[in-house]
């Protein structure tokens, strides 16, 4: 079966600006791929040309293993999409948006079926209620039930939690895994909440300035044999100073903000251990091996100019 996205040497080339550079990258069917990088990176350039809105200056794009242009009406009838702030009509119900946006799809969807997918994103007792009453973190769950009203195989998502609480923020990461999980949806969500995408991430692409850094499955990029461990303790100085003298010396990182040690995930017990030895009062012991940390070791701090 063939990769659900497909994107070989994609560039994007604006008037002294090369928003995409000779991207690459391929989504299997039915995971949850994320799609990262800092703003001015180039992902919503890059989700644009996957969607037509955007034309590339050169590369190929495949969905479910057919060329874009040459098939662009039969493979986007199977993508559901939130770009930024969902398109909504705001005189119209958000049950009368839902049915609309099915209509406009070719699919002709029943109350019941648009209720069921109203309650999905935790709209059903506003169904009667007109968009413009509602706040964006609801326009954004409206926005997500009219994506996938028409049941797309291919779900791409730009920013899916903006403007959502966090209670909303993680009803939208329980909806994601049972898309993924219990539907069989590929889906494919940019997004700045790095600790969101560690939670329900299979696989995913971190870009900088339109480049390709890394890509693969998040345990394998997020390797446990080179973790940091944020130690507090009741006294920091007395605390640091200890660890200079000590085996772990070679391990701490120098800073006087935060005492943070290097290390793999197996060691943390010895340090534990030689941390009470040494007379350190412990407040707390923390691993700091994250997707943030991850993403900031290979991304670059400073942009000029860059696309968003």
């Amino acid at each position: 079966m063939p990769p659900v996205i497909s994107v070989s040497h994609l560039t994007k080339q604006y008037p002294g600006l090369r928003a995409v550079d000779d991207l690459s990258f391929t989504v299997e069917e039915g995971g949850v791929y994320g799609f990262l990088g800092q703003n001015g990176a180039g992902k919503s350039t890059t989700i644009r040309m996957l969607l037509t809105l955007v034309q590339p200056t050169a590369g190929r794009i495949e969905l479910f293993g057919k060329e874009l242009y040459a098939h662009r009406h039969e493979v986007l009838a199977q993508v559901g999409t939130v770009i930024e702030r969902p398109d909504l009509y705001k005189y119209l119900t958000a049950y009368d948006n839902v049915r609309l946006m099915s209509e406009l799809s070719g699919v002709r969807a029943d109350r019941a079926r648009i209720m069921k997918q109203l309650e999905q994103v935790g709209l059903a007792d506003r169904a009667t209620s007109k968009a413009k009453t509602f706040s964006q973190g609801m326009k954004q769950r409206l926005g997500l039930a009219c994506a996938l009203i028409h049941n797309p195989r291919l779900l791409i998502l730009d920013e899916p939690t903006n403007g959502l609480d966090p209670q909303g923020i993680a009803d939208v990461r329980r909806l994601l895994r049972h898309l993924s999980r219990e539907e069989g949806k590929t889906i494919l969500v940019s997004s700045h909440l790095l600790a969101e995408m560690e939670l329900v991430a299979d696989s995913m692409l971190i870009i900088d300035r339109g480049r390709k850094v890394a890509e693969g499955r998040v345990q394998e990029l997020l390797n446990p044999d080179d973790m940091r461990v944020e130690l507090t303790a009741a006294d920091p100085a007395s605390a640091r100073a200890a660890l200079a003298r000590s085996t772990w010396a070679t391990r701490l990182e120098p800073g006087a903000d935060r005492l943070l040690l290097r290390l793999a995930r197996t060691e943390v017990p010895a340090l534990n251990r030689d941390l009470v030895a040494l007379g350190i009062d412990v407040l707390a012991l923390q691993p700091r091996h994250s997707l943030e940390d991850y993403f900031l070791s290979i991304t670059q701090s400073a942009h000029a100019p860059a696309a968003r």
